[in-house]
């Protein structure tokens, strides 16, 4: 992706944003959202790596069954999950001189890194118990360091702005940033340290992966952090609290699930995270025994979606300027599902070449058709996540960014551990794969087997996600039902302050 391409793109998303009336601060400039974003790359390299490289790592290298490796992904995120809206919540009611946000940011930079640096070095362990428990161990570190870094950048981003449009543009920044760490740790992984003759079992080429990998997160992390100090003037004050924290904590968290926007988007995330975790951790086995493609393709794949996911920055920006979010997130979402659906059908009905060059080409289309819809998809939600935080505020009189996206990732984390223990059993229980496949790479797996990995990974997740569509088109907060509401606020601190 050149930089007069992405240029072009920022630009274009910043022409769809004209400024509204009222805003509480001078709009952010390019630099300060660029600052900020950064640490979107963090996240986008935990994140891809993870999803793309840790199941296929766990089982067909180190030799972890399938059902104990989603066991131990799933109940890391739900112990983790379980924690997010105590985070989210010390958070919010935090006091310092670095801010609300910054001292947790900046405290989790380190063990985040070291933690994924860890979880792709695992020493060879014979004791199957012993296994488990070093891959649950830093798992969880990981899990929670990743909590206390991604529930307060989130919330800082929430405050950083109050305009309607330019926190779509904000958005977008997050999502060039994050498209970034995409493409850096595909190209880590399947370019630099498994491109050898060993490929993706070679066991070797994983620790110096995950090191690099931690070390982009530390550098990230801490530039997101140290960068935004400047940027405290923006945040919300808190008030001093007049109750204790514990009827505060289950007050508040009563009140974020009686605000039906937060219900609808709720519903909305746990669903499609369920279908996509499900999908992403099958991705490495879909690849390379369904479509029998080598490293070399599978980067080419993976690339031709991240430059999708450039290429819809820009799709985005004009469709900000003409249709609402919350239709922008439903369409967006239906073609995800129809291109989730169709190719794995295409491939068992022999409508695509069984490889070569041909083939090639198709996943790419696929994969980049896919990828523009998400960029769409995302930007339209994240920045719905922050307009219902508004409302949030007009209906119960607090600010709680924290708090009500640690919510939203309590279940988002939730429905992705569902995912990775369902592509974990399914491996074991409905697909039946064999084990053993780091020893032996080029041992044949049955006719059967593949076309249930097929189905399982493509239509199966597709239907799943085409829950979530209808889910969202009952979301309600409108770009001109916004504007009332931050005219309702207005009017209200005016007068608490007279």
């Amino acid at each position: 992706m050149t930089d007069s391409f992405v240029q072009s793109s920022l630009e274009a998303v910043e022409a769809a944003a004209e400024p509204a009336a009222g805003k509480a601060a001078a709009p952010l400039t390019a630099r300060q959202k660029a600052v900020y974003s950064t640490g979107d790359l963090a996240e986008a390299v935990i994140s891809v790596a993870l999803a793309q490289y840790l199941l296929f790592y766990l089982t067909a290298v180190v030799g972890l069954s399938g059902s104990l490796a989603g066991t131990a992904l799933a109940l890391t995120l739900v112990v983790d999950a379980l924690a997010d809206p105590l985070i989210g919540y010390v958070s919010d009611n935090t006091r310092s001189r670095w801010g609300r946000r910054h001292p947790f940011m900046l405290g989790a930079a380190i063990p985040l890194a070291l933690s994924i640096g860890l979880l792709f070095s695992i020493p060879k362990i014979e004791s199957t118990p012993l296994l488990f428990a070093y891959v649950f161990g830093v798992l969880l570190l990981l899990r929670f360091s990743y909590s206390f870094f991604a529930l307060p950048y989130i919330a800082l981003g929430a405050e950083l702005s109050r305009d309607y449009t330019e926190r779509s543009v904000l958005q977008v920044y997050r999502n060039f940033f994050n498209i970034s760490g995409n493409l850096l740790t595909v190209v880590l992984g399947f370019g630099l340290f498994m491109s050898g003759p060993g490929g993706l079992h070679d066991r070797a080429a994983y620790a110096p992966f995950g090191w690099a990998c931690g070390g982009v997160v530390l550098l990230t992390a801490l530039l997101s952090g140290f960068g935004t100090m400047s940027m405290r003037h923006r945040m919300y004050t808190v008030a001093p609290p007049e109750t204790s924290a514990a009827a505060r904590l289950f007050g508040e968290l009563r009140d974020v699930f009686r605000n039906h926007s937060f219900i609808v988007l709720l519903v909305t995330i746990v669903v499609f995270w369920v279908a996509q975790g499900t999908a992403i951790n099958l991705g490495v086995y879909t690849y390379t025994y369904f479509w029998k493609v080598g490293a070399d393709v599978i980067q080419t794949v993976l690339v031709s979606g991240t430059i999708g996911l450039f290429t819809g920055i820009p799709v985005c920006a004009v469709l900000l300027g003409r249709l609402e979010k919350k239709n922008i997130c439903t369409g967006a979402i239906v073609i995800v599902c129809a291109l989730l659906f169709t190719p794995p059908l295409l491939g068992i009905g022999g409508f695509l070449p069984p490889g070569g060059s041909a083939l090639t080409v198709a996943l790419c289309t696929f994969a980049f058709l896919t990828s523009v819809a998400l960029t769409n998809a995302f930007v339209s939600f994240n920045s719905m996540m922050v307009d219902a935080a508004d409302e949030h505020e007009l209906l119960f009189g607090v600010r709680r960014e924290g708090l009500y996206f640690a919510a939203l990732s309590f279940s988002g984390k939730a429905a992705l551990g569902l995912g990775a223990l369902i592509a974990g059993f399914a491996l074991d229980f409905v697909i039946g794969f064999p084990g053993g496949l780091a020893a032996n790479p080029g041992a044949a797996v049955d006719s059967g087997t593949i076309v249930r990995l097929g189905l399982i990974a493509g239509p199966g997740t597709a239907f799943i996600s085409a829950l979530s569509a209808f889910a969202m088109s009952r979301y309600r907060v409108s770009r001109s039902e916004l504007h009332r509401i931050q005219g309702e606020l207005v009017r209200r601190n005016g007068s608490a302050a007279a």
